[in-house]
């Protein structure tokens, strides 16, 4: 079965202990095993499975309704990314956090490079000492940042190259999203 192959369903066949559990995926009568290991680890990133172990069940079906290409994200491609995400998290995580923080850096110079430079036009009462120190300041400040961008710019772009190689882009998340959505995996979004 190729990977962007549409499945009509992925079943998690638990072990009798409800401790392991083997994951297949299949489509048009063919299944394949896609994986194997732990239960809890996929109880921990989808709540319909732990919904459903709660519930003492033997097997979970994860499975969509077909309407006119509409569910075109739920392949075998897309499952094999949910389990790589689900040994590995920190590889999008990391993404994010990166993210998230080089955005707040960028809010941060544009705030402070607006006031850089600015002068106080002190009446005499010799106020331009501490306006100097206060501009001088707000310069090793915008430097500071600058270095943390340029690092941070550099690790995220080594976090998205790891992400890339492990078969994560931009379509790819879109379809985890997606897949996030409709079985509820909310540390995937």
């Amino acid at each position: 079965m190729e990977s962007d192959s549409l499945l009509d369903y992925a079943v998690f066949q638990l072990s009798p202990k409800r401790s392991r559990c083997e994951l297949f995926v299949s489509r048009g009568g063919n299944t394949e095993k896609l994986a194997s290991g732990l239960l809890k680890p996929f109880v921990t990133h989808l709540k319909i499975a732990e919904e459903q172990v709660a519930l003492a069940v033997q097997s979970i079906k994860l499975e969509v309704e077909r309407r006119k290409k509409a569910e075109s994200w739920f392949t075998k491609g897309t499952l094999e990314r949910f389990v790589r995400f689900v040994s590995t998290p920190e590889v999008l995580e990391l993404v994010n956090t990166l993210d998230a923080e080089m955005s707040q850096l960028e809010a941060a110079r544009k705030l402070y490079s607006q006031g850089a430079g600015d002068q106080f036009n002190g009446n005499g009462s010799g106020g331009s000492g501490v306006t100097i120190t206060a501009d001088a300041t707000k310069k090793e400040l915008l430097r500071a940042i600058d270095v943390r961008l340029t690092t941070v710019q550099q690790d995220l772009s080594t976090a998205c190259s790891r992400a890339a190689a492990a078969g994560f882009n931009l379509e790819t998340v879109a379809e985890l999203q997606t897949f996030s959505e409709r079985f509820g995996a909310p540390r995937l979004k």
